[in-house]
């Protein structure tokens, strides 16, 4: 048998050869003349057995001998029964499709390019019944008073209703809401890096909200609601590739809206 060991442990895919030694050639060894006879004797030895001791998290892995052609036992094939002429059972693993897994990470895929026509494409927006759920649209990224995190909505033929648009100065959505970002919502935001939002427009009522606590609160006036109650599907408007929204089962992506926005956010940035 080969004996050897290796560094690591299971589960670590460290699978480094750190020693081998055939028993055989154990006195053959040319950085080690003068090995003891009784080295090759252990390997011609009928060993039954190993024991360790003391080595506590290790692990040892023996691979047989191959015996040389010439002398290796014949083998007796198996006995063969005829072929069964029933029909192979199918599973019920192998006939039902692997269902999608949510919720998904995707980026907020810019619709205000060309092969977006410009945000008037619906294939690059998110179908979603914005008024009846409790679901909202929830988007990483960096808060602060320069860029606006924009979203445009749409209703069911596809006409925009308006956008949503909000940083760290100010909340706006056009044409029923214009004000600052009240200061609670602003300490709200991550200290670095990317912060979680929710906006939610159940009921006729934005919100948003960040870990699930609503910081901002508007209920439309009658006009507004009825025109933003219209709202079925929603995009994003000129937002980075580092992004991101979470796509849940309820929603019906667009074909362009994919993990890399259809070509236009590469995986491998």
């Amino acid at each position: 048998a080969v004996v050897s060991t290796q560094s690591g442990h299971y589960g670590r895919g460290n699978d480094d050869l750190q020693y081998s030694q055939l028993w055989d050639k154990a006195d053959v060894n040319p950085r080690k003349p003068d090995l003891p006879e009784n080295c090759a004797a252990l390997g011609a030895a009928d060993v039954d057995r190993i024991i360790f001791r003391h080595m506590s998290g290790e692990y040892i892995r023996a691979v047989p001998k191959e015996q040389p052609d010439e002398i290796r036992a014949p083998t007796t094939p198996p006995a063969t029964t005829p072929a069964s002429t029933r029909p192979l059972a199918t599973t019920h693993a192998a006939s039902t499709p692997v269902p999608d897994i949510f919720p998904k990470y995707y980026p907020t895929c810019n619709c205000w390019t060309r092969e977006c026509g410009y945000c008037s494409k619906m294939e690059c927006t998110v179908k979603h019944d914005l008024i009846g759920s409790e679901q909202g649209v929830k988007v990483s990224s960096v808060l602060n008073r320069k860029e606006l995190n924009t979203i445009v909505l749409y209703d069911e033929e596809g006409e925009q209703v308006g956008k949503f648009k909000w940083n760290m100065k100010g909340i706006y959505l056009d044409g029923c809401i214009a004000c600052r970002t009240p200061w609670r919502l602003r300490r709200a935001k991550a200290a670095e890096g990317a912060t979680e939002w929710e906006f939610t427009l159940t009921d006729g009522i934005v919100r948003i909200k960040i870990d699930g606590e609503v910081l901002y609160e508007s209920r439309l006036r009658a006009e507004c609601a009825g025109v933003y109650r219209r709202a079925t599907r929603f995009a994003f408007y000129n937002m980075a590739c580092e992004n991101t929204f979470t796509l849940i089962e309820e929603m019906e992506p667009g074909s362009s809206v994919t993990a890399d926005c259809a070509g236009a956010c590469p995986l491998d940035q």
